[in-house]
Protein backbone atom coordinates (compact mmCIF):
# COMPACT_ATOMS: atom_id res chain seq x y z
CA UNK A 1 0.00 0.00 0.00
CA UNK A 2 1.31 3.18 -0.90
CA UNK A 3 0.83 6.32 0.61
CA UNK A 4 -0.17 9.50 -1.67
CA UNK A 5 1.61 12.09 -0.48
CA UNK A 6 1.49 15.59 -2.25
CA UNK A 7 4.51 17.13 -3.47
CA UNK A 8 6.72 18.66 -0.79
CA UNK A 9 4.72 16.65 1.93
CA UNK A 10 6.14 15.37 5.35
CA UNK A 11 6.13 11.90 6.41
CA UNK A 12 2.72 10.68 8.06
CA UNK A 13 2.86 10.66 11.87
CA UNK A 14 1.23 7.05 12.55
CA UNK A 15 0.58 5.22 15.77
CA UNK A 16 2.64 1.85 16.11
CA UNK A 17 1.01 -1.26 17.07
CA UNK A 18 0.82 -2.46 20.05
CA UNK A 19 0.61 1.95 21.33
CA UNK A 20 -2.50 2.38 23.44
CA UNK A 21 -5.13 4.42 21.82
CA UNK A 22 -6.27 8.05 23.58
CA UNK A 23 -9.69 8.11 25.43
CA UNK A 24 -12.09 9.22 23.07
CA UNK A 25 -13.80 9.80 26.02
CA UNK A 26 -13.31 13.49 25.99
CA UNK A 27 -14.71 13.79 22.40
CA UNK A 28 -17.95 11.59 23.52
CA UNK A 29 -17.28 8.29 21.95
CA UNK A 30 -17.09 4.98 23.45
CA UNK A 31 -14.30 3.06 24.44
CA UNK A 32 -12.94 -0.38 23.84
CA UNK A 33 -15.70 -3.40 24.79
CA UNK A 34 -13.92 -6.11 23.71
CA UNK A 35 -15.22 -5.78 19.94
CA UNK A 36 -12.86 -4.87 17.16
CA UNK A 37 -13.43 -1.23 15.64
CA UNK A 38 -12.34 0.64 12.57
CA UNK A 39 -11.60 4.25 14.20
CA UNK A 40 -10.93 6.80 11.42
CA UNK A 41 -9.88 10.58 12.35
CA UNK A 42 -10.73 13.01 9.81
CA UNK A 43 -10.91 17.05 9.59
CA UNK A 44 -13.39 19.15 7.57
CA UNK A 45 -10.08 20.73 6.51
CA UNK A 46 -8.54 18.52 4.69
CA UNK A 47 -8.57 17.88 1.09
CA UNK A 48 -7.81 14.39 1.35
CA UNK A 49 -10.72 13.94 4.05
CA UNK A 50 -13.28 15.24 2.09
CA UNK A 51 -12.48 12.74 -0.59
CA UNK A 52 -12.65 9.68 1.70
CA UNK A 53 -15.97 10.35 2.99
CA UNK A 54 -18.02 9.03 0.12
CA UNK A 55 -16.15 5.66 0.34
CA UNK A 56 -16.84 5.34 4.32
CA UNK A 57 -20.34 3.65 4.34
CA UNK A 58 -18.50 1.20 1.69
CA UNK A 59 -16.23 0.84 4.01
CA UNK A 60 -17.94 0.25 6.83
CA UNK A 61 -20.33 -2.53 4.89
CA UNK A 62 -17.35 -4.29 3.36
CA UNK A 63 -16.01 -4.80 6.88
CA UNK A 64 -18.94 -5.58 9.56
CA UNK A 65 -16.75 -7.43 11.59
CA UNK A 66 -15.67 -3.53 12.87
CA UNK A 67 -17.65 -1.16 14.50
CA UNK A 68 -16.42 2.13 11.99
CA UNK A 69 -16.23 5.25 14.55
CA UNK A 70 -15.17 8.28 12.93
CA UNK A 71 -13.78 11.52 14.50
CA UNK A 72 -14.34 14.63 12.79
CA UNK A 73 -12.39 17.89 13.30
CA UNK A 74 -14.57 20.48 12.63
CA UNK A 75 -17.82 22.80 13.57
CA UNK A 76 -20.59 20.54 15.31
CA UNK A 77 -23.33 22.11 12.64
CA UNK A 78 -20.96 21.23 9.97
CA UNK A 79 -20.50 17.63 10.87
CA UNK A 80 -23.53 16.84 11.50
CA UNK A 81 -24.45 18.21 8.10
CA UNK A 82 -22.65 16.21 6.57
CA UNK A 83 -23.02 12.76 8.91
CA UNK A 84 -26.55 13.30 7.16
CA UNK A 85 -25.72 14.03 3.50
CA UNK A 86 -24.08 10.95 3.38
CA UNK A 87 -26.90 9.13 5.44
CA UNK A 88 -23.90 7.30 7.89
CA UNK A 89 -25.24 4.41 9.84
CA UNK A 90 -22.22 4.16 12.21
CA UNK A 91 -21.32 7.13 14.95
CA UNK A 92 -19.86 10.41 13.99
CA UNK A 93 -18.31 12.76 16.74
CA UNK A 94 -17.16 16.24 16.19
CA UNK A 95 -13.95 16.81 17.75
CA UNK A 96 -12.23 20.64 18.15
CA UNK A 97 -9.27 20.82 16.15
CA UNK A 98 -6.91 21.45 19.13
CA UNK A 99 -8.30 18.26 20.87
CA UNK A 100 -7.54 16.57 17.64
CA UNK A 101 -4.35 17.01 18.28
CA UNK A 102 -3.70 17.39 21.82
CA UNK A 103 -6.42 15.09 23.52
CA UNK A 104 -6.03 12.54 20.39
CA UNK A 105 -2.73 12.97 19.92
CA UNK A 106 -3.74 12.88 15.92
CA UNK A 107 -1.06 14.51 13.23
CA UNK A 108 -2.27 12.86 10.31
CA UNK A 109 -5.72 12.95 8.35
CA UNK A 110 -6.70 10.98 7.06
CA UNK A 111 -6.55 8.44 9.83
CA UNK A 112 -7.53 4.97 9.99
CA UNK A 113 -6.66 2.81 13.11
CA UNK A 114 -8.13 -0.37 13.43
CA UNK A 115 -8.48 -1.68 17.02
CA UNK A 116 -9.01 -5.82 18.65
CA UNK A 117 -11.43 -4.29 21.06
CA UNK A 118 -8.35 -4.14 23.60
CA UNK A 119 -7.79 -0.34 23.32
CA UNK A 120 -4.05 -1.33 21.60
CA UNK A 121 -3.11 0.15 18.07
CA UNK A 122 -3.55 -2.95 16.06
CA UNK A 123 -2.64 -1.39 12.46
CA UNK A 124 -3.01 2.10 11.40
CA UNK A 125 -2.18 3.96 8.34
CA UNK A 126 -3.25 7.10 6.61
CA UNK A 127 -6.00 6.10 4.11
CA UNK A 128 -7.79 7.52 0.80
CA UNK A 129 -10.21 5.62 -0.14
CA UNK A 130 -12.03 2.31 0.78
CA UNK A 131 -9.75 0.35 -0.81
CA UNK A 132 -6.82 1.35 1.02
CA UNK A 133 -8.92 0.36 4.45
CA UNK A 134 -9.65 -2.93 3.06
CA UNK A 135 -6.01 -3.50 2.59
CA UNK A 136 -5.38 -1.95 5.95
CA UNK A 137 -7.46 -4.86 7.56
CA UNK A 138 -6.81 -7.75 5.35
CA UNK A 139 -4.77 -10.14 7.53
CA UNK A 140 -6.65 -8.78 11.01
CA UNK A 141 -9.68 -10.18 11.15
CA UNK A 142 -9.94 -13.75 9.33
CA UNK A 143 -12.40 -16.90 10.14
CA UNK A 144 -10.45 -19.92 12.25
CA UNK A 145 -6.66 -19.20 13.57
CA UNK A 146 -5.69 -17.95 16.94
CA UNK A 147 -8.22 -17.54 20.07
CA UNK A 148 -11.70 -16.08 19.23
CA UNK A 149 -11.23 -16.80 15.77
CA UNK A 150 -8.40 -13.93 15.16
CA UNK A 151 -5.43 -14.63 13.18
CA UNK A 152 -3.11 -10.98 13.62
CA UNK A 153 0.17 -10.60 11.38
CA UNK A 154 3.13 -11.79 13.16
CA UNK A 155 4.21 -8.32 14.34
CA UNK A 156 1.56 -7.93 16.51
CA UNK A 157 2.10 -11.46 18.09
CA UNK A 158 4.34 -10.77 21.88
Amino acid sequence: MGLKLKSGGRTPDIPRSGMAIPDLGRAGAPGPNGQPRLLVFASLHCADCIELFPHLAQASAALPEYRLILMVAGDPADVREMSDYFEWTFPVYPVHARDMLDALGVRTFPLAIFELGDGKVARAAAVHDEAEIRRLAAGLLMKGGDEHGLRMPDELHA
